[in-house]
């Protein structure tokens, strides 16, 4: 076998690698960037090898990915995700946190999921999937304190926390504040705008 092939071959296996290693994303946005990579690495290796359907089943499936992924960015806000305001002893409150009980406990280790805090919650769905929830203490002044704001792996990727807090300005929300004892959530509040403030993080809307 000729180092060109050896080559050609490499390149094909990378790609295929790629695409496997995919789908063992839990975020749908991951899975598609790493599929579209791989895909796109596939469809390379079917010219150099001269193996069109290859390169016709790996081209339409990263033009497939790229078309979602544009979706994602462009169309998330108006249709995909939808919030609804409730109070914390909602039925799907009580049964998202009871469902995600291990997971809520290594980011919040200070939050009591048997006797619920605040005075407000927020579902957040993608389509007709329950999404995230985010309770807190909401105040008349429009300063809500936050006691919780999950989502689930397959939505952690920002876009949730994005949509939600434009949601809640228009819910008369002004400022939101996280005590500041939450180092596995830090990286995630620095991206949708939170600054330290004394022992909080704060966002103003």
């Amino acid at each position: 076998m000729d180092k060109t092939r050896v080559i050609f071959e490499v390149i094909g296996y990378v790609g295929t690698a790629l695409v496997l290693i995919s789908f063992l994303m839990s975020s749908v946005y991951k899975l598609r960037v790493i599929n579209t990579i791989g895909s796109a690495i596939s469809a390379v290796y079917g010219v150099l090898m001269h193996v069109y359907p290859t390169v016709a089943l790996n081209a339409t499936l990263a033009i497939i990915n790229i078309f979602f992924l544009w979706r994602h960015f462009t169309d998330k806000s108006e249709k995909i995700y939808s919030s609804k305001a409730t109070g914390i002893e909602d039925g799907m409150v009580r049964f998202f946190i009871e469902k995600y009980a291990d997971e809520i406990h290594e980011f919040f280790p200070s939050f009591d999921a048997m006797n619920l805090p605040g005075n407000v919650a927020y579902l957040i769905f993608s389509e007709d999937t329950l999404a995230g929830v985010l309770i807190g203490q909401k105040s008349h002044d429009g300063v809500l304190d936050i006691y919780l704001d999950f989502v689930t792996k397959t939505f952690r990727d920002f876009s949730v926390g994005k949509f939600l807090y434009r949601e809640l300005s228009k819910d008369g929300v002004n400022k939101c504040r996280f005590l500041a004892d939450i180092p596995k959530s830090y990286v995630y509040l620095r991206k949708v705008g939170y600054k330290r403030v004394g022992d909080y993080m704060e966002l103003e809307l």
